[in-house]
Order: C-alpha cells, then sequence, then structure tokens
C-alpha cells in the first residue's frame, strides 16, 4: 500500500468507463471487488462497493452517494477503479457479479433510510404568523 501521508491525491478516471451497472476489479491474491451504480428511489444513484474473497460473501460494502445523475456516479465509480488498479486490481470484463444480491440488499436500506428521513419541506404562512 503506497504511503500517502503528505502527499497531494489527485483524482484520476479510466480512459472510457464502462456504461455497465457493474464493474468487477480482482487481484492476484484472489481479491475480488464489485462496484454497482444504483438509482435511489427518486432521480439519484448511489455507488455500492463491495469486496472480498473470490470464494465468499462479500467482506466488505461501502455505500457513496446520493449522486445526482448517473453520469455522475458512474464518475465516482471510475475514479475508484483507478485507485484501485494502482492497488494492483484488474478490471474483469469477463466475469459476472457474485454479490448483486447484496448490492440490492444494500441499495434496498438506503431507499428505506431515505425514506424514512425524508424532510418535510412544507411551508403554510400561518406556522410563522
Amino acid at each position: 500500500m503506497p504511503d500517502l501521508v503528505g502527499k497531494r491525491v489527485y483524482l484520476r478516471y479510466l480512459e472510457t468507463a464502462p456504461q455497465a451497472e457493474v464493474l468487477l476489479l480482482r487481484n492476484t491474491q484472489l481479491w475480488r471487488a464489485e462496484l454497482f451504480v444504483l438509482r435511489n428511489n427518486d432521480d439519484s444513484y448511489s455507488l455500492i462497493a463491495l469486496s472480498g474473497d473470490e470464494g465468499t460473501h462479500a467482506e466488505r460494502i461501502k455505500v457513496q452517494g446520493p449522486y445526482p445523475s448517473r453520469p455522475q456516479a458512474v464518475a465516482a465509480r471510475s475514479a475508484v477503479a483507478v485507485q484501485l488498479q494502482d492497488f494492483g486490481f484488474t478490471i474483469d470484463e469477463l466475469s459476472t457479479a457474485r454479490w448483486r444480491l447484496q448490492a440490492q440488499r444494500k441499495i434496498r436500506e438506503v431507499r428505506e433510510l431515505r425514506i424514512q428521513n425524508a424532510p418535510d419541506c412544507s411551508f403554510d404562512p400561518q406556522d410563522v404568523y
């Protein structure tokens, strides 16, 4: 792992960002990462990143977002993928996602949390008069 203390880190993106729902990466130690761009319960999107050993369920799950549009979420995924490549991961275009159900479960939790915490932006003049 590179030592980043005291160094500037710049965002970089993949030359051509895959537009599919999921981007798969793996390294030589059989560690796998699946990066999903999934729609929230409105017009925004979240990035769900899952990683773990090839033969098990995902050991780590990280959610980023919401992003106002799908292209912004795909750009964020691209930046994460480049960082993973710096750590020895390569994009795997031939495999299929193994942790899709875990990603769907996580986005469902995000959606439910957003519904529970939806702001009330209604205004009634009687509230202040």
